[in-house]
């Protein structure tokens, strides 16, 4: 249940991934999308009042708000990074090519470097060498103490890493402190997000085509200088090559899919927040089918840009790609750096990248139709952006002349509690409550609302229904693979997935630390903490309503009033065809008694 996706393509060994990755992308991830984006696109409304289509589930939309205010807390931290490896871009040579500064241990490796062994396994000054930034040869010795471990060498773009930008500490029991540069930098991301947001979602879009292009051209000019790096082929033979043992493991397909939730961004809530800022009539299963496989495929296309320098990476530090140690957010902060910095003039291709980074973040997350621009980096992180909107979308749905008078006051106050409440994760022990945090908000809550979701729609209200609301948007029906898909296969493989999650559970690691009992104990407090409210708020309803029990439960298994298109001609004409039967016979008219 890591984070990231290229960190799964690492873990998972060789490309074995793609198999059950697409199979969890089909089968899994194109349902659930489609559903939230017409879901959102319906009723033009926020993840909370969607749910009038099923009130026992309202709690549903209450966890997204609150897993999007957790999300929002802790991944400002990585733009936050982002503004730090700007600011060092300006620098020549780039800080994380080169050894011997303040933060660097005596087993730095420079780039360029090539560690080479004796017979008797030691390393021969004669043996290591590099050009420094003058063009001069210089002689590394990587000898400490009269021996050479392997496993302690370090490239410079990963020392630069931990231990300049983190300052990393022994363990989470030892925050250590706040760097000042950390803190600068923290508070600057917040204040470039509440300026994107203050002015509202509509106002953003405007950068789409400039940033729709800039990050596939330069993956492609990454990718082309990687491959002529020496050792790029063993970082592309690993990355294409199946490991077909791995496909017998059930971790391997957790891990798969697990990263399809990361990465597609079902059950967060942004799909539906974001989707309700569509036209009524627009197209949503064209824009899901092509965004989930064109977004999907990005990510595949941007692994070739990872595994090439990483192939050379460890070429440098003569061990075997698997054994590299580069994993979780240095797959974005140690590879991409290293990749760039071996571009022509690399200060300027750093702070492009950088660059592309912080808008992709900042800027054009904020349309399901400019879902393509993010698509490379989006698996990185899922900007506090999104998670913004899904909470104030929210709570202008629910109160939305309290939010238009005091809408600019309320943002800032939120934002200013956020920033208070992540000053924690930019100390130096902060990476491993990043890493806590990140590893148990994709846990197996992730599943249970997406067969919650399935359940709500495709059983309880119909997805034939579902499918009729559906033609009133786009003038046709989907394709009836998508009833299969929503009525069978998608809650059954997401009932596999959430039984084996629990049975093959494992504590969360961070390189060589192991987390104490205590953090585990706070991370399965945020893993069920968003889950919560799904089992409350379906007493609280069931209480609300009157009657017996069965009235009680056919009254929240129904769709409210509110439940309705946004066209204001449409709503007449809808509540007076919704009368008719329902034309399937699914559970949703046992329920009801239609």
């Amino acid at each position: 249940m890591k984070p990231f996706f290229l960190v799964f393509l690492y873990d998972s060994h060789k490309g074995a991934f793609l198999i059950p990755y697409l199979v969890c992308l089909v089968l899994c991830g194109l349902p659930l999308f489609f559903m939230e984006v017409a879901l959102g696109q319906f009723m033009s409304k926020g993840v909370y009042q969607v749910w009038n289509i099923c009130p026992l589930f309202k709690g549903i939309g209450i966890g997204q708000i609150i897993v999007n205010i957790i999300s929002g807390w802790y991944y400002v931290l990585l733009i936050a990074w982002v503004l730090i490896y700007m600011v060092h871009s300006f620098r020549s040579p780039l800080p994380w090519t080169i050894c011997g500064q303040e933060w660097n241990s005596p087993l730095c490796v420079p780039q360029g470097a090539r560690v080479l062994y004796d017979a008797n396994g030691t390393v021969s000054p004669a043996l290591s060498q590099s050009a420094n930034a003058t063009g001069d040869t210089v002689w590394q010795h990587f000898v400490v103490n009269g021996t050479t471990d392997m496993k302690g060498l370090r490239s410079s773009s990963e020392e630069f890493w931990l231990n300049n930008v983190l300052e990393i500490s022994p363990g989470l029991e030892e925050l250590n402190g706040l760097p000042w540069h950390s803190a600068l930098a923290l508070f600057v991301s917040f204040a470039l997000v509440l300026l994107c947001v203050i002015r509202g979602v509509k106002s953003v879009g405007k950068v789409v085509y400039v940033t729709a292009t800039f990050p596939f051209i330069l993956l492609t000019i990454l990718i082309i200088r990687g491959a002529t790096l020496p050792g790029a082929l063993d970082g592309f033979l690993f990355y294409v090559t199946p490991d077909w043992s791995k496909l017998v493991q059930v971790q391997t397909w957790l891990e798969a899919s697990f990263q399809v939730f990361y990465s597609l961004g079902p059950v967060w809530g942004g799909l539906v927040t974001m989707s309700s800022y569509n036209k009524f009539h627009n197209n949503c299963m064209r824009d899901a089918v092509i965004l989930t496989f064109v977004c999907e495929g990005t990510s595949f296309f941007a692994g070739f840009a990872i595994f090439t320098v990483l192939g050379h990476m460890a070429y440098n530090l003569n061990v075997p790609v698997e054994n590299f140690a580069a994993s979780g957010s240095g797959l974005a902060f140690v590879v991409y750096p290293e990749a760039v910095s071996y571009l022509p003039v690399p200060q300027l291709w750093a702070l492009l990248f950088f660059l592309m980074l912080l808008t992709v973040a900042l800027d054009t997350q904020v349309h399901l139709h400019s879902c393509l621009v993010v698509c490379v980096l989006k698996d990185v992180w899922r900007p506090p952006f999104v998670a913004f909107e899904v909470v104030m979308t929210s709570l202008q749905d629910h109160m939305p002349s309290v939010v238009k008078r005091w809408e600019i006051i309320m943002k800032i106050v939120y934002s200013c509690i956020l920033f208070l409440l992540a000053l924690p994760l930019a100390c130096r022990g902060g990476i491993y409550l990043f890493q806590l945090m990140d590893w148990y908000i994709a846990s197996f809550s992730t599943a249970a609302i997406g067969l919650l979701q399935t359940v709500a729609v495709a059983w309880i209200y119909g997805a034939e229904r579902f499918m009729d609301d559906i033609q009133l948007m786009m003038g046709r029906r989907p394709p009836y693979l998508f009833n299969v898909l929503w009525r069978y296969i998608t809650p059954v493989l997401l009932l596999i997935l959430l039984i084996a999650s629990l049975l093959t559970y494992e504590p969360p690691t961070f390189k060589e630390y192991h987390y104490t009992s205590g953090a585990v104990a706070f991370g399965w407090f945020i893993a069920i903490f968003w889950f919560l409210p799904v089992p409350v708020m379906a007493v609280v309803q069931i209480m609300k309503s009157s009657g017996d029990i069965k009235k009680r439960l056919k009254t929240v298994c129904s769709p409210t009033s509110e439940w309705q298109p946004s066209p204001r001609d449409l709503k007449e004409r809808y509540h007076t065809e919704k009368e008719a039967p329902p034309r399937s016979s699914s559970l949703c008219s046992k329920i009801r008694g239609c």
